[in-house]
């Protein structure tokens, strides 16, 4: 992984002493927004009692002064992720929200714990939007909220693309999209009306194709096999594709979404996770992945280093592998963070060698 967040970059190779790591369980339903806070206030509170026993107070107070501010912010404590990442030092302050659960901790010394920002389920490019494809519409989802949402211009019906189009008739003439209908009799073939759908669904890709390239917006795409694949035998290379999910989504319940959504997600950290465990297997029958942090750290001063990993049961905090992931972030090397609770089979560190 790396960092595209400047600003949490620059406070990572920050020299300022000491550095205050706080990871915070969020509920998300927002009766649970005074618990959230006051597992934060609990955190912070140790947070205060380390500094104070162990660093002068000018070294941290506008850090605490920062942490002090988050109290008030009630948009904070209700969000929608699953787990909040806040660091800070007297310089700056950064929280990441996160999309998998945690264990409460807070850390002061002289290296923040990162190892929550490395996992496969926070590398993996969310999608923006859920679209789900029918024979005659679309329907668009945010991704996060799973609130149906609509896109500027973009026409969600064939009947609103195609003026005189009506889904459910079987006459044959009219004039869609500025083009008259050259075939002839009273009932629509078949492959008339798979012509029509071809026009719709190259309007589609074209719409979604400019919303991706002035947006950069990408979309999971759902729907009946035997629609979506009338789509995709067309435009399966289209560059807004984020990822397929094959049956409707249209007349889900919210709770249904979401457990659909879970599932996809959680498919796909499986499949990041095992080619990982892959990538590690292969290069150390190659002799190519090194285990003692010392020589690890020696070897990404040199920058003999492709890739990191580290295996862990999500409980551990090594400050010592923390501070390798950093340097690793800081030197642009690839960095991995996996748990694997009751698997040993793997050293907690290990350095792929270019």
């Amino acid at each position: 992984m790396k960092l595209k967040n400047d600003n949490l970059m620059k406070l990572f190779t920050s020299d300022k002493e000491p550095k205050i790591s706080i990871i915070l369980p969020i509920h998300p339903e927002t009766p649970q927004a005074e618990s959230n806070l006051l597992a934060y206030k609990n955190l912070l509170k140790d947070v205060k009692k380390d500094l104070e026993l162990n660093y002068p107070r000018r070294e941290w107070s506008n850090a605490v002064k920062d942490l002090e501010s988050l109290i008030l912010d009630r948009k904070l404590w209700n969000s929608s992720k699953k787990a909040l990442l806040i660091f800070a030092n007297n310089e700056n302050m950064e929280i990441c929200a996160m999309e998998h659960t945690v264990l409460p901790k807070e850390h002061v010394g002289s290296t923040f714990l990162i190892q929550d920002l490395l996992l496969p389920e926070e590398n993996i490019k969310r999608p923006d939007y859920l679209l789900n494809i029918s024979r005659d519409r679309i329907h668009v989802f945010d991704i996060d909220s799973l609130k149906e949402v609509e896109l500027a211009g973009l026409h969600t019906r064939f009947s609103d693309y195609y003026s005189d189009f009506d889904a459910n008739s079987n006459v044959n003439s009219g004039s869609y999209g500025g083009l008259t209908a050259t075939y002839h009799g009273h009932r629509t073939k078949s492959e008339e009306q798979q012509k029509d759908q071809m026009i719709y669904y190259q309007y589609l890709d074209k719409e979604l194709t400019n919303l991706h390239q002035l947006h950069g917006y990408t979309f999971v795409l759902a729907g009946l096999p035997e629609t979506l694949d009338v789509y995709l035998n067309s435009h399966e290379n289209s560059p807004y594709i984020g990822g397929i999910m094959r049956g409707s989504i249209a007349n889900l319940s919210h709770a249904g979404l979401a457990e659909r959504v879970n599932d996809y997600f959680a498919f796909e950290r499986v499949a990041e996770v095992e080619q990982v465990k892959n990538d590690v297997k292969t290069a150390s029958q190659k002799n190519r992945v090194i285990n003692d942090l010392s020589i690890i750290d020696f070897a990404l001063n040199n920058r003999d280093v492709k890739s990191l990993v580290s295996f862990n049961d999500g409980s551990s905090y090594s400050v010592e592998h923390n501070k390798l992931l950093i340097k690793s972030l800081i030197n642009k090397i690839n960095c991995r963070v996996l748990y694997t609770p009751g698997d040993n089979s793997y050293p907690s560190m290990n350095a792929i060698l270019y």
